[in-house]
């Protein structure tokens, strides 16, 4: 597969994955009204509402750096989940950054009252949007790869 093509493909499936998982959770988990507790912008925010647009320029940083490992995943049965993994070991649970979850955030952090929900919802958000993205970017890389 191309290089332009595989970082197109990628970066459009972060985009398509984060937005459809960040609406069905602002719906489910209620952030419109619970944001506030964990110090987050107000969900009608110009940059909030933004954030669709931001989002491309994160999907093509994970296409650099899938592009650069591509051949530790591509050649795998289940080359999806070494993606997975990997978002979720650095990205999620080891991110250097105080992000809820995080284990910085467990060090660091206390919980206010009643951000349990956002919190386990944000995760679940978290977890649903990068395993898609996970499945989707791999087959349709190899999808690629087969027309090549």
């Amino acid at each position: 597969m191309k290089k332009k093509s595989f970082l197109l493909k990628v970066t459009m499936v972060h985009v398509v994955t984060y937005i459809v998982c960040g609406m069905l959770s602002m719906v489910l988990f209620d952030y419109g009204t619970s944001v506030e507790q964990i110090g987050m912008r107000d969900t009608g925010s110009l940059s909030v509402g933004l954030a669709p647009l931001f989002q491309i320029f994160r999907g093509f940083l994970f296409a650099i750096v899938l592009w650069i490992i591509r051949d530790v995943f591509l050649p795998k049965k289940n080359g999806w989940l070494i993606i997975w993994l990997m978002i979720l070991i650095l990205g999620v649970f080891n991110t250097p950054a105080t992000a809820p979850c995080s284990i910085e955030y467990f060090i660091y952090c206390e919980s206010a009252p009643g951000t349990l929900k956002i919190t386990l919802g944000g995760l679940l958000e978290i977890l649903t949007q990068t395993f898609l993205f996970s499945i989707i970017s791999f087959y349709a890389i190899k999808q690629g790869e087969k027309r090549a």
